[in-house]
């Protein structure tokens, strides 16, 4: 082993065996390392192009916005046509709505939210909406937040 310095040679000696602890370790870190990519599991977001100032909407395409209020409702919003529905009625009101787009169109909701409204509904009411892609295209729904226009300063 180690030479110890005085003290009986026969004797027990009081020496700490760490590769059973360094044996551990190295464990530790392999599992780490192997489970981390899976822990990262990003997810893409594509979000829907800009239009320019000099190109129109398709007049023939379906504008569809969910916003999310304080209680909990929801108010769906279709051309202008709004209509009040719960959270839980969200899904069943939009698949007839997405199902009856055409397959060429692109598919596009708009999530609008009240100030007060915590992130995690929001984000919640987000994932709902993407559920209702199929498995093959996860991408055939998009789903964007309507931006607020930032506050001007008063003089």
């Amino acid at each position: 082993m180690g030479m110890s310095s005085g003290g009986n040679k026969g004797g027990v000696q009081s020496d700490i065996n760490v590769t059973p602890l360094i044996d551990v370790l190295l464990v530790l870190l392999i599992i780490f390392l192997v489970v981390m990519p899976i822990m990262m599991k990003m997810e893409t977001l594509n979000i829907p192009r800009n239009l320019e100032n000099d190109e129109m909407p398709d007049p023939n395409a379906s504008l569809l916005t969910v916003k999310v209020k304080v209680d909990g409702d929801m108010i769906f919003d279709e051309n202008g046509k709004e209509t009040p529905i719960t959270a839980v009625d969200l899904l069943r009101t939009l698949r007839p709505k997405l199902e009856a787009m055409k397959s060429g169109t692109e598919k596009v909701v708009f999530v609008d939210f009240e100030d007060e409204v915590p992130w995690a509904a929001v984000v919640g009411t987000m994932d709902t909406i993407r559920s209702l892609a199929t498995d093959v295209n996860r991408d055939e729904i998009k789903v964007a937040l309507k931006l607020k226009e930032p506050a001007k300063a008063t003089q």
